[in-house]
This record gives structure tokens, C-alpha cells and sequence, in this order.
């Protein structure tokens, strides 16, 4: 009953043979299940041939088959047609009810599976629908019979009906196709299945010949018309060939899909495999971006759907964000190597005032080293904060809620803390964060980072002296932190702050809405980034002249990292966890363009990005739509870094990431040093990772991203990072 691309679903409507006492119906639950419920599903799983290890199916179901078994899970998504869950199952489990353990209601209709990944079963509102249809099958023969054609305005797809000319049928689906049969006589018919549209309906040329950008395009647009209807396929866009993670040269229609599955696997589900070409050009399938889920994946060479972005700030002339030479102590580091011990040192030498601006605050030792830093009954805090950091889960789980923090230091406190939520979002100061990371200590001491303070940007970890320190370049980001004692620019900083507190409390009345998130497979790139010795870098310490420029956004970001690559006469090293080149606004063109000119210049221009899992596809490809070299470019894990290394004879360092909204509309800060040591430091850092994460590779057996609206869970299932949308969109 269910529609041509629906999952399978069949109804038997039994004659009682026996008595129904002390028999209860499964009731269909009303709600959609949320992730992490506690599930049973209850079946037959027989001895599967097509498992791969049969030796370890014999273990879990202790070598006992076609036997009514029970089998534990959670759920693991929901969607509106279709729920995945984690329960044991095999063939002969289809058509196994899917149970909340908890109501002991029913919340799928299991149907198939995919071996160590996940099971699929039909949601109950689709099973619903389904239902109606089947419940409509009466009087005429064995064809659903519809007296109301309002019905399909209400969503009924698939309804059968007997035509009114004797001999014919109609079919709404919601095309209505009439059938007539010649003059036979109305006699019991059965609904055959429509054949997939794309069934022999395909180019018989073989693939190769140049792709230019026209001929990509048409097929684009043919394949969206023979493959649109497909419930596995989710969007249909222009880009490149992959082939062993990798991308290729070769232009190619790509259709995404929620899960890949080999197609061998596909035959033995009588699911349709998808074509290899179309009009001569190579297909290739791709697991769901975020972008894709969203609706916005445009592709590559197309016009992407531009968001509008906006700032209400005004700049402080004041207050400039100019260049200057000055005599300065400074601790040059990184995270995970020392973040946590130098930040632990600058917050503990507090005498009297601590200024804090910043995007995500919950690492509990943290909290509590600001709180020691500020003990005294005359020391003062003043911070602004973006409320609503995502926590619960990984490096982040036992990380107190922004919320919690604040009160946390309100109630140590009292009067001496100075709050106010940062300004951000529509009716806000700033677009879509307040994303900056610095502390001022005293107005004379200055810390700034690429990473906020929780534990997965500061873990509570000292690598450098302890023994057990592989799992840290695993586990947590890789920052760049700067500690500058300077008076002079940590009052500047300081006034900032001050000034962006001020102006953030007049605007408090109308608070951001909580940003949706995306739940991202975290995958392993593991091969070559796990194997690699860990290395840790000890800070660089000193004090004397250093000649440095300070950032802010939106002051100064465009037009002074413009000229500083412009200025590269030989390497620019590029580190940061965003590279958007899709979702260019503002001035922020002006940055790539600059970017790529010195790759072209035969410069060596090179680019490490973060993975995010399914999205990096996108992310490589529409960089080398825009012209960069794939081959200059890698995916690190944990990737934080918003930094930019020139000639090796200057640095920046910073929280801006390289987006529209980050270099033009967001708050972040950043700082320059034109100072040869400094840049030699994190230079040696970036060839480290460059080595060590090796040539981009995309981790094609990931599952998609689970988009997530405001007010849903925001704990991610295992497997998972939570992830702001706008980060994954490119914003």
C-alpha cells in the first residue's frame, strides 16, 4: 500500500480462528519518538546469507533462528516517513514492530537494514496514511475506490479508482492516467506496481567526451527529472567525481542520498540501483549534505541562494584598530599543547579587574579559575556572552550551559559582576554571533584565542609534562592562543569590551533566538592523522619590541587582511576552521580572490579546513569550482585555527572564521605580528598538521547530518557533534 517509492507495507485483514481473550491490540503512537528512546523490536530474524560475518551473527542470536526474539535499542532519528534505530535485527525481520519500551506503544514498522550501521523502519504517520488506503480497498474487485477526489488535495497519494466508463481505470498519483480496456467488462483487477521513472529510461551513450559547463548543466537538469521522484534522493546537483575519497577532475552529476549502500546491497533489498550516467555524464552518489537537508544545495557552477546579512554596529573612531610597535612580554602557544596551563597562569595573576568577551564559556575549570582569579571582595568582572553554547555531549559533556556559568559568577560575585548578553541576530548588533575570544586582566595583560572556553578549546590537560598525551590531539580542537602584557592595547581591548557590554544591554529586550543546530557524524580521518606521533609544541616566551596590529570585526577585518596576502611574495599558509566559497557577500570575495591570485602566481598557497563530516565533500568541491587547487588542500579533525601565515615573516592569529558573516558582520578579533619568530612558531605548527592529517580525504561511509530546530534536543546521539547551522551553510 505504500507509494512506488515508499518503503514496503502490506496489510492482512484476518478472520478471527480463535478466541481473542487476553489478547491486546498495539496501539500506534501519536507522537514522533525522540532520539535516544529506549526501543524494542520483536521478529523473526532468520539466517541471513547476506550478512557479512555470519560467525558473529551466530554469536549474538546464540545460533537460534526463525525464533520470535526481542531485540533492544534506541532510536537513532526520526523523520516523517521513515524512523532509524539501533536494535539487532536480520532478514525475516521485516514487518517487525518497532516498541517505545517505555508506553509500549508503536512507533515503526521495521523494513531493512544496513549491517553495523542502522535499521529502518516506516513511521507511523506514513504507516497511517497507508492504512486509509488499504482500509479504502472495498466493493469493486481489489482496487481502492475513492468517492471524494477532495481526498488527494489532503494529501492521499496513490489512489486507485474505478473509472466511470466500464473497462477503464484512473490512477492519481497525483497525475491521473485513464486506462481503457477496450470494452471488457469491470472485472476483479490488481494494482500492478508503477515502474521507478528512471527505469530504462536512461541514455544508452556511453560516458566520456569533454564537460563543459552547459552540457553539465542540461544533464543537471535531465536528471533531476528522472530521478525527483525517488524517495531515497534528496537533492540533484552539478560537481565533480570522487574516487577513493578523493576528488577528481572529472565534472559529474552528483545525487545525493541519505545513505550510500553498495549496489550489490541494493539488489538483494529490490531497491533500484541509480544510474551511472546521464547523456553521457558520470553520476556519482553522495551521502546528504547539510546544505542538501536544508534545501540549498544549489551545486557547483550554479547561482547558490545568497542569505542577506546585516550589522547595526558603529565604529569607533575612537577606539582605532591601528598598527603599532611596542615593548611587550608575550607567550606565543597552542592548544591542546598548552592552552589550558598558560590561560591558567594569566587568569590566577588577577589583582583587580577582569574584562571577558567572549563566544561559548562552560569548562568547569575554567569557571572556577575565573572565579579564584576574581576571589577578593574588591576585584571586578565585566563579560559579554552569546548565550546559548551547545554542551551535554563528547569533550563537552560535563561543561556547564553559558547560563549556568553566569550564574555561577553572579552568585560568587554579587555586584562586582558586570553582564549582559551579547547583541546578536535580527534585531541585534551583530549578525549571527558575537564569536570573539579575549580576556583583558588588569587592563595592562591581554589573552586572545582562536578557541571560547570550554573543554573541548581549553581541555584541562598539560600535555607537555604528562605522560599519557596521544588521546589529546585526537580529542580536542587545535587552537593558536596569544598572552600579551601591553597596556596599551589591553586597554584598548578593554574599552571595547566595556563599550560592547553597554551597548548589548540596551538591546537585551529583544534576546537571539536560540540558532538551530546540526548534528554532524564526527567521523575518524583516522588512518593517517591517528597513526601519526603526537607532537607538542612548547610556547614561545619573551619580551621585547614586537610590531603588531590589532583586528576587530566589523572595524577593520577586510581592509587590513587584504594587503597583508596581497603583500605575500612567497607562501601564504592557511589554517582555519571555515573556507566558504559558495555563500560570498560583503567584501569577503575580495579575501579569496586575493587568495587564490598568489596560488595562481605559482605562490605556495596551501589550505587546511575542518571536516565536517558529509559537508566537506561540498566544501572541496566549490573550492575547486572557484579555481583553488584541491591538491593544496586538507581536512584536519579538530581544526579550530583561524589563522594565516605570510612568507613566514608574519602571522595572524585570531576567531575569525573565513565567511561573510565572519570577516564582515560578526564580532571576532584577531591579532598581527609582523615579527619573523612568531611566524617560524606557528609556521612549524602548521607543517606539523599539514603532514600529519595528509592528502584530503572525504569519509564516504558516513552517515548524513540530522537537522535539528530550536527547542528540540540538543544532545547529539553517539557518533555525533552538535554544530551550528550557520557554520555548516557557510554564513
Amino acid at each position: 500500500m505504500a507509494p512506488e517509492t515508499g518503503p514496503d507495507v502490506a496489510f492482512l485483514k484476518l478472520a478471527p480462528a480463535s478466541t481473542l481473550v487476553g489478547r491486546k491490540a498495539l496501539v500506534r503512537a501519536t507522537e514522533t519518538p525522540r532520539p535516544k528512546l529506549p526501543v524494542a523490536v520483536i521478529g523473526y530474524p532468520a539466517r541471513d546469507s547476506r550478512f557479512s560475518d555470519r560467525a558473529l551473527a551466530e554469536k549474538i542470536f546464540g545460533g537460534v533462528f526463525d525464533k520470535k526474539r526481542v531485540a533492544v535499542g534506541q532510536i537513532l532519528g526520526a523523520g516523517a516517513d521513515e524512523i532509524t534505530h539501533g536494535c539487532s535485527t536480520l532478514g525475516g525481520n521485516s514487518g517487525s514492530p518497532v516498541i517505545d519500551i517505555g508506553s509500549g506503544e508503536v512507533v515503526g514498522l521495521h523494513y531493512r537494514g544496513i549491517e553495523f550501521v542502522e535499521n529502518d523502519a516506516v513511521s507511523v504517520p506514513m504507516l497511517n496514511r497507508c492504512l486509509e488506503r488499504a482500509r479504502a480497498i472495498q466493493g469493486v474487485g481489489g482496487l481502492a475506490v475513492s468517492k471524494d477526489e477532495s481526498q488527494d488535495a489532503r494529501g492521499r497519494d496513490g489512489v486507485v479508482q474505478v473509472g466511470s466508463t466500464p473497462g477503464s481505470v484512473t490512477f492519481t498519483i497525483p497525475l491521473r492516467i485513464t486506462v481503457e480496456l477496450g470494452g471488457i467488462a469491470a472485472s476483479p483487477f490488481t494494482a500492478a506496481a508503477l515502474p521507478t521513472i528512471a527505469s530504462g529510461a536512461l541514455p544508452a551513450s556511453e560516458v566520456g567526451g569533454p564537460v563543459d559547463k552547459q552540457r553539465l548543466a542540461q544533464a543537471v537538469v535531465n536528471a533531476r527529472a528522472l530521478l525527483a521522484n525517488r524517495a531515497d534522493v534528496v537533492a540533484i546537483k552539478p560537481g565533480y567525481r570522487f574516487a577513493d575519497g578523493a576528488i577528481t577532475d572529472e565534472k559529474a552529476v552528483v545525487v545525493s542520498v541519505r545513505r550510500k549502500i553498495e549496489r550489490s546491497s541494493l539488489e538483494s533489498r529490490g531497491v533500484l540501483a541509480l544510474p551511472t550516467q546521464i547523456d553521457g555524464v558520470r553520476v556519482d552518489v553522495a551521502v546528504a549534505t547539510t546544505a542538501d537537508l536544508c534545501g540549498e544545495g544549489t551545486g557547483i557552477g550554479e547561482e547558490a541562494r545568497v542569505p542577506s546579512w546585516h550589522t547595526a554596529y558603529e565604529k569607533r573612531p575612537d577606539l582605532p584598530m591601528t598598527r603599532r610597535s611596542a615593548q611587550m612580554r608575550f607567550v606565543i602557544h597552542s592548544g591542546p599543547d598548552s592552552g589550558w596551563p598558560q590561560l591558567s597562569k594569566f587568569l590566577k595573576a588577577t589583582r583587580k579587574s577582569l574584562a571577558v568577551a567572549m563566544y561559548e564559556f562552560g569548562a568547569p575549570h575554567i569557571v572556577d579559575g575565573v572565579i579564584a582569579g576574581v576571589k577578593g571582595a574588591k576585584e571586578t568582572i565585566g563579560l559579554v556572552l552569546q548565550l546559548g553554547g551547545h554542551v551535554g555531549s563528547g569533550t563537552k559533556k560535563d561543561d556547564f550551559t553559558d547560563a549556568e556559568t553566569v550564574d555561577r559568577i553572579r552568585e560568587a560575585k554579587k555586584s562586582k559582576f558586570d553582564f549582559a548578553a551579547a547583541s546578536v541576530g535580527k534585531a541585534g548588533i551583530f549578525d549571527s554571533a558575537y564569536h570573539i575570544k579575549v580576556a583583558v586582566r588588569d587592563s595592562r595583560s591581554l589573552w586572545l584565542s582562536s578557541g571560547s572556553w570550554q573543554t573541548s578549546n581549553q581541555p584541562n590537560v598539560d600535555p607537555l609534562t604528562e605522560d599519557s598525551t596521544p588521546a589529546a590531539l585526537r580529542q580536542f580542537n587545535r587552537e593558536w592562543h596569544v598572552i600579551l602584557d601591553n597596556a596599551e592595547l589591553a586597554e584598548l581591548f578593554a574599552n571595547h569590551i566595556e563599550r560592547d557590554l553597554k551597548e548589548a544591554r540596551e538591546t537585551e529586550e529583544a534576546p537571539a533566538p536560540a540558532e538551530p543546530l546540526v548534528f554532524v557524524p564526527a567521523g575518524m580521518l583516522a588512518d593517517l592523522e591517528a597513526a601519526a606521533k603526537p607532537r607538542y609544541f612548547p610556547p614561545l616566551e619573551g619580551r621585547r619590541m614586537l610590531d603588531v596590529h590589532p583586528i576587530l570585526t566589523p572595524d577593520n577585518y577586510i581592509e587590513t587582511v587584504l594587503p597583508f596576502i596581497q603583500a605575500a611574495r612567497r607562501s601564504v599558509l592557511f589554517q582555519n576552521q571555515s573556507f566558504n566559497t559558495k555563500t560570498v557577500g560583503g567584501d569577503y570575495g575580495k579575501l579569496l580572490d586575493a587568495l587564490l591570485a598568489k596560488q595562481q602566481e605559482g605562490l605556495d598557497v596551501r589550505v587546511i579546513f575542518r571536516s565536517f563530516g558529509p559537508d566537506d565533500r561540498d566544501t572541496i568541491s566549490f573550492a575547486k569550482d572557484y579555481g583553488f587547487d584541491s591538491g593544496r588542500i586538507r581536512i584536519q579533525k579538530n581544526c579550530h585555527t583561524k589563522g594565516i601565515i605570510v612568507d613566514g615573516e608574519a602571522a595572524l592569529v585570531g576567531s575569525h572564521n573565513w565567511t561573510t558573516a565572519g570577516t564582515g558582520f560578526n564580532r571576532d578579533a584577531s591579532l598581527i605580528f609582523y615579527d619573523r619568530e612568531i611566524a617560524e612558531f606557528y609556521r612549524a605548527l602548521f607543517e606539523y598538521d599539514w603532514e600529519r592529517i595528509g592528502p584530503a580525504r572525504i569519509d564516504e561511509t558516513l552517515p548524513p547530518p540530522i537537522l535539528v530546530s530550536p527547542g528540540e534536543e540538543t544532545v547529539p546521539p553517539p557518533g555525533y557533534v552538535a554544530v551550528p547551522r550557520s557554520v555548516l551553510l557557510g554564513r
